[in-house]
């Protein structure tokens, strides 16, 4: 049994022969991660065609007052209010109060003239030109709230970065202008549209955006952390908030989630045809498909569908369509420590063990030659090398600071480097960075302290036009930090 507050379940039901997995296998796996990952708190559960198999809470809502979390607790879900505010624009198209591909300034007639060319499809798709950051600050730091017409305003003055349709950018910036277009056309705020469309018909009575009162006592809400200096820290103090909350302001319990996740699988919201359209990637002018969506990421792994969205916050909602699974990973610490991604991938692999890179049989090297280089090419990023001539020059040109601090954590101590596999790249999953992609290699990494994976996406003349690890994934994957 286990000990109360530390995977308290509810409603587990769990058990032999649930895709052959026993309960404490899975209860391993996670409290190793928590501890490991330095994780207080966290809720899990997964999903089999739309039902719950699991539903499981462990550790502290909050560390100050010792509050165990259970799956009534409030976890701050920061992007994953992506999907939500997605399947409000497309529940007004399928009314046809919004064409999605109708330019913005239709619905927002303020729009500056620098927004003329982009539609709400490219709003969605954060494919618009438009920065991720875009928030007004006072005196050099961030304000204690924003008002929806002092961000509208704020957001007016920041230059695009590029054409609308011309490239993929990660763009907080855009889903706040989506949450004005459904008020504006939605004809309420935003949040009670939801509730009234949503969280209503669902019985997601604990869901709220706190953006639009910042001040409110919310009953059950969970604590957020981050680490500094090796040590447990209280997360964005101050906290700040956006009124309207579109891109990134929901807070809501495992409970509700799970209803959602019931429904997106039973098609109570949204339609089929909407939820095709939210799951196709978007296409770019260049002609390359990119794994983005409307509202989530998508990708190809290991010949499986995976439908996906994380927030800043250390949360993660991951759904597999072709095994009918789905798992939900709350946190309440930053996802540069706890990698939600990661976890709900190890958790789906205890299902699925097959959608695992370290599951895969280790193939004789094609190439030996090109696993020196890639070896290199780690080794090189860590040092801070600048002539890194394997990688394409977009993926140079992005390549950051953290980027160079994990390599040289990753290749400390390297002990091995070693050839998995490859896949060849699905025809509509090509683009990385606006650059086609041949293939996808798997390396395994050995260090003194750990054993993580690679996955390197190849141009067709062998250049990288993009690389991942099994560990800190989010972090890894340039231009979301801000989810």
């Amino acid at each position: 049994m286990l000990s109360p507050g530390f995977g308290q379940a509810v409603g587990d039901s769990l058990g032999v022969g649930a895709f052959g997995l026993q309960a404490d296998e899975l209860d391993h796996y996670i409290k190793r991660e928590m501890e490991n990952r330095q994780i207080p708190g966290l809720a899990l559960a997964v999903l089999r065609e739309g039902r719950v198999i699991k539903m499981t809470a462990y550790g502290l809502a909050s560390v100050e007052l010792n509050v165990p979390a259970t799956p009534k607790t409030l976890f701050d879900l920061a992007s994953i209010t992506k999907q939500f505010t997605a399947t409000a624009i497309m529940l007004l198209v399928e009314e046809g109060k919004i064409g999605l591909d109708e330019k913005i300034n239709k619905y927002l007639p303020n729009a500056p003239v620098a927004w003329k060319g982009i539609t709400v499809r490219h709003l969605l798709t954060h494919t618009a030109g438009l920065k991720y950051g875009f928030w007004p600050d006072f005196w050099g730091y961030p304000l204690i709230h924003y008002p929806t017409p002092r961000l509208f305003e704020a957001a007016s003055e920041v230059p695009v970065d590029f054409g609308p349709g011309e490239r993929w950018q990660y763009s907080d910036q855009g889903y706040f202008l989506l949450g004005m277009i459904i008020e504006t056309v939605g004809g309420n705020r935003y949040e009670e549209f939801l509730r009234e469309r949503v969280f209503g018909p669902l019985g997601m009575s604990a869901t709220v955006v706190l953006g639009q009162d910042p001040w409110a006592i919310v009953e059950n809400r969970a604590s957020t952390y981050t680490v500094r200096e090796g040590k447990l820290a209280r997360f964005r103090v101050p906290y700040w908030t956006a009124e309207l909350g579109s891109e990134g302001g929901l807070w809501s319990t495992l409970e509700d989630l799970a209803k959602w996740a019931a429904a997106l699988y039973d098609e109570t919201i949204l339609t089929k045809s909407s939820l095709d359209q939210m799951w196709t990637p978007v296409i770019l002018n260049s002609g390359f498909g990119h794994g983005y969506g409307l509202g989530w990421f998508l990708r190809e792994h290991r010949g499986r569908r995976v439908i996906h969205h994380g927030g800043l916050s250390g949360t993660y909602f991951l759904h597999l369509p072709d095994d009918k699974l789905t798992v939900i990973v709350l946190t309440n610490i930053d996802h540069r420590v706890s990698d939600p991604f990661g976890l709900a991938i190890g958790v789906a692999g205890r299902y699925l063990p097959d959608l695992l890179v370290s599951s895969l049989n280790q193939q004789p090297d094609p190439d030996p030659q090109m696993t020196q280089k890639l070896r290199t090419l780690l080794l090189d990023i860590a040092n801070g090398e600048s002539d890194l001539s394997l990688m394409t020059p977009v993926r140079r040109a992005r390549l950051s600071r953290r980027h160079r601090r994990i390599a040289a954590e990753r290749v400390r101590d390297l002990k091995s480097f070693d050839f998995v596999a490859c896949d060849e790249a699905e025809q509509h999953w090509t683009d990385r960075f606006g650059v086609g992609v041949n293939r996808i290699c798997y390396y395994k990494l050995v260090n003194a302290l750990e054993t993580s994976y690679y996955w390197f996406y190849l141009t067709a003349d062998g250049k990288v036009a993009d690389f991942r690890s099994s560990k800190n994934y989010l972090l890894e994957l340039d231009g979301l930090a801000g989810h």
